[in-house]
């Protein structure tokens, strides 16, 4: 098992999220396959309908995002999807990070005009595919007929989340990243004494 840590900080709140990996022995390789192409396939749909506009002498690609565009998206993804139908959100989700990542780059001069490939093989987990319960972890994979679960109560990292809330998770083929976050104080910045007055001086 392996920790990492990082802080997100979003407006006034600070978001501690630690990160654990454990070992598993499930054959999930072909749900890693048909994940993994659902995802490009989602990545394929968006690309050739993303409109290119010239700005500069330069063509800047406009990626549509509209909830029509995304309802017929998720349609298309769910025809002959034999798994959790939560897993085309997922995988919508994925492809439009790894878009904007995309399109942040090619504006910046450091990627090319060339769509995006998917080759390494995970699925995220999101946390209406999965349920946590007495350090017990329970993914759905397919309702009422596939589980995968794995006991967290001996993990060696307990104590250190106790208190958090599980976040997404990532299944690979032999190990499950497993994210934690916890909401931290707000420490002010500057603090301010207030002269009430109450007794008539100066307290």
């Amino acid at each position: 098992m392996r920790s990492q840590y990082k802080e997100v900080v979003g407006g006034a709140k600070k978001l501690k999220i630690v990160s654990y990996k454990i070992k598993h022995n499930y054959d999930v390789r072909k749900f890693l396959d048909v994940w993994r192409n659902l995802l490009q396939r989602a990545i394929d749909i968006i690309w050739y309908n993303t409109e290119w506009k010239e700005k500069d002498d330069r063509l800047i690609p406009l990626i549509p995002k509209s909830r029509e565009f995304k309802r017929n998206l998720r349609n298309q993804l769910l025809k002959n999807w034999n798994y959790a139908s939560h897993y085309t959100d997922s995988a919508i989700k994925t492809a439009y990070s790894i878009l904007s990542s995309w399109r942040r780059n090619y504006i910046k001069g450091k990627r090319g005009r060339s769509k995006p490939v998917v080759k390494r093989k995970f699925v995220r987990v999101k946390g209406t595919l999965y349920r946590f319960k007495d350090w017990k972890v329970v993914i759905t994979v397919k309702p009422r007929q596939l589980y995968l679960e794995f006991d967290l109560s001996r993990a060696w990292f307990r104590k250190r989340v106790k208190g958090c809330d599980l976040g997404e998770l990532i299944l690979k083929e032999n190990e499950l990243f497993i994210t934690f976050r916890k909401p931290e104080r707000d420490v002010p910045e500057k603090k301010i004494a207030w002269d009430l007055n109450l007794h008539g001086r100066i307290l």
